[in-house]
C-alpha cells in the first residue's frame, strides 16, 4: 500500500475527529493527487472521515474527469453528462483493485488538481464556517480577511460560491467560480466557501491542506465573534496581499507546502 494511501488516511482521521468538528457522520471527503500516473485518490461514498481506513479510497483518472467538467461548461449540465459522470464514479477501484463508488463531491478535487494545480485537497463542513456561509450575507461576511494569518495562510481574498446541489453541478460551479477568479486575481484562491454547505482547502502537502482548514476555521469563528459585538472590520486589501507575499510570509508558506 503506497504512503500516499497512509497519508491520506492519517488526514481523514485527522479532519473527522469529533473535537475538530469539521465533519461528522459521512461528511466531507479529501484527495491526493499523484503526478506520475495523472490519478487521484478519493474517499469513496458513504465513508466516515473519522473512521476512515487504508481501503477506502479510489483511484479515478484526472484527464476524463476534468472533460467532464470541460463539457459541461461548454453545454451545461444535462441528463447525458450527469450519467457519464454517475459512471465514473462507479467504476473507481481501490489501489486494490475492489470497485467501490466514489463520493459525489468528487468534482470538487478535479477542479483543485486540474485547474489549481494543488497535489492535496480537504473538503469539510465546519459548524462556524457553515453558519456564516448559510446566512443571508454570507458574500459579504467572506469579501476580505479579518486578521494577518487567514490572509497569509488562506490568502488575501476568499472565494465564496453560491449554494450548488453536490455532484457535477457542485463541481461546475467551483470550476467556474475558480476560472473567475484566477482571471481577476491572477492566482489560485487559498479557501473556498460553499454556500450553506462547507469549506475547501488545498496544499501540496496534507499537513497544509489541514493547517489551512484550521486557520479558515478559526477566522470564521472570528467572524461570529465581531458579528456578535458589533459588525465585522475587515483588514484591508492592500494591507492583506502585502502580508500575503511579504518575503518572510512567502518562506512560512512554503515550508507548510512541505509538511513543516
Amino acid at each position: 500500500m503506497s504512503d500516499l494511501v497512509s497519508q491520506l488516511t492519517s488526514l481523514a482521521i485527522a479532519a473527522g475527529d469529533p473535537s475538530a468538528d469539521l465533519t461528522i457522520v459521512a461528511e466531507g471527503n479529501a484527495a491526493v493527487f499523484e503526478p506520475s500516473t495523472n490519478r487521484f485518490l478519493v474517499k469513496a461514498s458513504g465513508v466516515v472521515m473519522g473512521k476512515a481506513t487504508i481501503e477506502d479510497w479510489v483511484y479515478l483518472d484526472l484527464a476524463k474527469c476534468a472533460q467532464v467538467l470541460v463539457d459541461a461548461n461548454k453545454q451545461g449540465v444535462s441528463k447525458k453528462l450527469d450519467k457519464a459522470f454517475d459512471a465514473i464514479l462507479k467504476e473507481s477501484k481501490t489501489p486494490n483493485g475492489v470497485v467501490k463508488k466514489a463520493s459525489i463531491e468528487t468534482m470538487v478535487h478535479v477542479v483543485a488538481f486540474d485547474l489549481m494545480g494543488a497535489t492535496w485537497s480537504l473538503h469539510t463542513h465546519p459548524t462556524p464556517v457553515v453558519a456564516l456561509a448559510a446566512s443571508k450575507d454570507g458574500a459579504k461576511h467572506y469579501k476580505a480577511t479579518v486578521f494577518p494569518d487567514e490572509a497569509v495562510v488562506c490568502g488575501p481574498v476568499p472565494l465564496f460560491l453560491p449554494y450548488a446541489d453536490p455532484g457535477l453541478s457542485l463541481g461546475l460551479g467551483v470550476y467556474q467560480g475558480v476560472l473567475k477568479y484566477q482571471k481577476k486575481h491572477e492566482r489560485s484562491p487559498g479557501q473556498i466557501i460553499l454556500g450553506n454547505h462547507g469549506l475547501c482547502t488545498f496544499g501540496s502537502a496534507s499537513s497544509e491542506a489541514l493547517s489551512t482548514t484550521q486557520i479558515a476555521v478559526k477566522a470564521a469563528r472570528v467572524r461570529l465573534g465581531a458579528l456578535s459585538a458589533g459588525g465585522i472590520k475587515f483588514v484591508g486589501k492592500r494591507e492583506a496581499a502585502s502580508i500575503a507575499y511579504r518575503p518572510d510570509e512567502i518562506l512560512r508558506r512554503k515550508m507548510l507546502s512541505q509538511g513543516k
